[in-house]
């Protein structure tokens, strides 16, 4: 008698191995869960890489778009700056034209003029441009200026039929403050970065709209994004 419990208690044990538990799962005769197969972990596989493919670009858009909008925060205050030093000086100031080496490296060329923080500090500091790394926002106004530390005249490109866009071949060259119709312009690099000086003034950065960035070609675009005395600015 005492043997056929201890029989039937081992058969049952056996028999609830086998069964699914209160949770569902359905075990099989060794007592182990089901594993997935080869087809279902590739097929796992693929619906996380097309979800990567949509949201990583979509990532990479924001992270562009929020840059954009600190970018023109930024060259908003310097440009208040700016136009507060004019008030007190009767003059913006000069541009300083850095080409330390060879000019077809990216350099510390068109630096945002320090005047705006000292003596007097119209803005506490010059922020740096979110698109180029240590590097400041630029800044050129035409007329007298430093160019290697030599006092010569910048010049800054307008085009012909200002404020609308034309040719390359209509900019027109300005070499002061009085003639030029654009007293100054500043500028970030956008989101391709920097350029060269002799690429950027062959370019005739920042006036021209077609130098500027164009927000709907994303993180193809290659333009600046510029804010121009009297408010002007790129989209």
């Amino acid at each position: 008698m005492g043997s056929l419990r201890v029989r039937q208690t081992k058969r049952i044990y056996r028999e609830e191995e086998f069964h699914a538990g209160p949770s569902g799962f359905q075990r099989g005769r060794s007592g182990r869960l089901p594993a997935f197969t080869l087809i279902e972990l590739l097929i796992v596989v693929a619906i996380i890489g097309i979800l990567a493919a949509i949201a990583v670009p979509n990532f990479v858009q924001a992270q562009i778009r929020s840059k954009v909008a600190r970018a023109k925060a930024d060259l908003k205050s310097i440009s208040t700056a700016l136009d507060s030093y004019y008030l007190d000086q009767k003059a913006y100031p000069i541009g300083r034209t850095f080409c330390a080496g060879s000019m077809n490296e990216v350099d510390d060329y068109n630096i945002c003029p320090p005047e705006i923080t000292s003596p007097v500090a119209y803005i506490n500091e010059r922020p740096l441009d979110v698109f180029n790394p240590g590097r400041q926002y630029k800044y050129l106004a035409p007329g007298l200026g430093y160019s290697n530390h030599v006092l010569t005249y910048l010049t800054i490109w307008v085009p012909k039929s200002f404020p609308s866009e034309s040719g390359a071949d209509q900019d027109l060259p300005y070499f002061s403050q009085e003639a030029s119709p654009v007293d100054y312009g500043i500028w970030s690099v956008g989101p391709k970065g920097a350029k060269s000086f002799w690429e950027s003034d062959v370019a005739h950065i920042p006036v021209p709209k077609r130098t500027w960035y164009d927000p709907t070609n994303g993180v193809s675009s290659e333009g600046v994004i510029a804010r121009l005395a009297g408010g002007f600015q790129s989209p």
